[in-house]
């Protein structure tokens, strides 16, 4: 399923005014351009076949917020199997809602748990992780939000402090851990350092699994 338009490319311009970013991608000579395609590309083999279309449509959307997010998704499937980890199912149906989460992950020793992925900018952040601690109710398995965020590490405590401890105590404890991604853009994420933040309360804890807390992405893909 590829992703982008074969054969040579000689415009080596810089992006239009108002040209997506998928678009630019496409259309770009740049040697950068071609490297992150054939990565992409190359990623997306190893994505299990079902779902290969529908991922390769949004990284092609002239939405920038839809490409990045699908980027996210697609380094995030590529970092869970360099860690080791499976995914039985992509957007795994839950009994008590059409919700899904993004990723049923199954760890080498067996652990289960819920993966969404989004990505948030300065005062949304709060917002967003608010939104997610209570979409799907409550599940079976711990749920992991996985955030890309802007380069302010402590305006990623203060969301996740504000989110689980409220003026009478522990709160949104369906949300088992956060694992953050410092600014994740396809052009530039290597050097993207991950935390997994646990909450202290969680109704149902995250076992001790791996998921790069404290790595560069480079480290990982």
């Amino acid at each position: 399923m590829p992703v982008f338009t074969e054969g040579p490319r000689c415009d080596g311009r810089p992006p239009y005014p108002k040209e997506s970013a998928a678009a630019y991608l496409d259309r770009s000579a740049d040697p950068a351009a071609d490297t992150l395609r054939s990565l992409i590309e190359n990623w997306l083999e190893r994505y299990p076949i079902d779902e290969a279309p529908h991922l390769a449509a949004r990284l092609r959307s002239r939405r920038d917020d839809q490409h990045r997010s699908a980027f996210f998704e697609l380094l995030l499937y590529r970092v869970l199997l360099t860690l080791g980890h499976r995914i039985p199912a992509i957007e795994p149906k839950l009994p008590h809602s059409w919700k899904s989460p993004d990723f049923l992950v199954e760890s080498a020793q067996g652990a289960r748990f819920y993966l969404e992925a989004i990505s948030a900018q300065g005062p949304d952040l709060h917002a967003v992780l608010k939104r997610k601690a209570s979409r799907y109710g409550a599940l079976d398995l711990p749920l992991v939000v996985a955030v890309a965020y802007p380069e302010d590490e402590a305006a990623l405590h203060r969301a996740v402090d504000e989110l689980w401890l409220g003026p009478r105590g522990p709160q949104r404890r369906i949300l088992s851990a956060v694992l953050a991604f410092e600014r994740i853009d396809p052009w530039r994420f290597r050097d993207s350092r991950i935390r997994l933040i646990r909450h202290p309360s969680a109704e149902i804890p995250l076992p001790p699994v791996a998921l790069g807390d404290g790595f560069r992405v480079s480290a990982l893909v």
